[in-house]
């Protein structure tokens, strides 16, 4: 009767660990870029709906302020697209962002964001 032995080789051992490796480089470049999109979904919805925002530039004006304390720095208020339809602002913005992953290899994010005001904020 033969042994056999179990388990894993020296081989499969290091290129589960380079898989494993590559993908928490991936999720750690990624993880940011989504946390910040988030963030501008968050930002944009505020300011549709503000009672503050009676203009397209107070609603720069006001994103301005918020992407300092969220942390935005791939969209500008100029990036902004403001327009009011049936009394109601819509706010969006489109914008890309690429993230160097290793070496001349990159990762190359587009995002788009849209939010309209209700009714009763701006009654």
């Amino acid at each position: 009767m033969r042994n056999r032995q179990q388990g894993i080789s020296l081989i499969g051992a290091m290129i589960s660990a380079a898989v494993i490796l590559g993908g928490l480089i991936v999720g750690m470049r990624v993880v940011p870029v989504y946390a910040e999109y988030f963030a501008v979904k968050k930002a944009l919805a505020g300011l549709a709906s503000s009672a503050e925002a009676t203009s397209p530039e107070a609603i720069r004006i006001l994103f301005d302020r918020r992407s300092g304390a969220e942390d935005i720095n791939s969209v500008h208020k100029e990036d902004l697209v403001i327009s009011k339809e049936n009394g109601r602002w819509t706010v969006s913005a489109d914008w890309q962002r690429t993230v160097p992953l290793v070496a001349n290899v990159s990762l190359l994010f587009q995002f788009s964001a849209s939010s309209t005001s209700n009714a009763a904020a701006n009654q």
